[in-house]
């Protein structure tokens, strides 16, 4: 799947903030990475962040406040390969 550039900005930082496996991250502030697209891109980075989680690319552990995300440790190369795409369209 094609991801829009707003789903993979928020993969690129959790992957280059290390937050893989049990370090997690609260999922509002994955959110406010993006609070400045568009409002077309921001509502297709939310579904396409949705489908990341249903795929098991982005896992959650639910807190007492809040959901907290991470990356799956498994996945990585899939992940990679998604945030690899984008910097070669950047590039472009």
């Amino acid at each position: 799947m094609e991801l829009g550039i707003g789903c993979q900005r928020m993969l690129q930082r959790l992957y280059s903030q290390r937050r893989i496996g049990g370090k997690h991250i609260p999922e509002v502030i994955c959110l406010r990475w993006i609070k400045n697209l568009s409002k077309q891109e921001h509502k297709r980075a939310v579904n396409e962040w949705k489908w990341c989680m249903q795929e098991g690319l982005v896992l959650m552990k639910q807190k007492p406040s809040e959901r907290h995300v991470f990356l799956n440790p498994t996945r990585l190369n899939e992940i990679k390969q998604l945030i690899k795409k984008e910097e070669e369209n950047y590039e472009q």
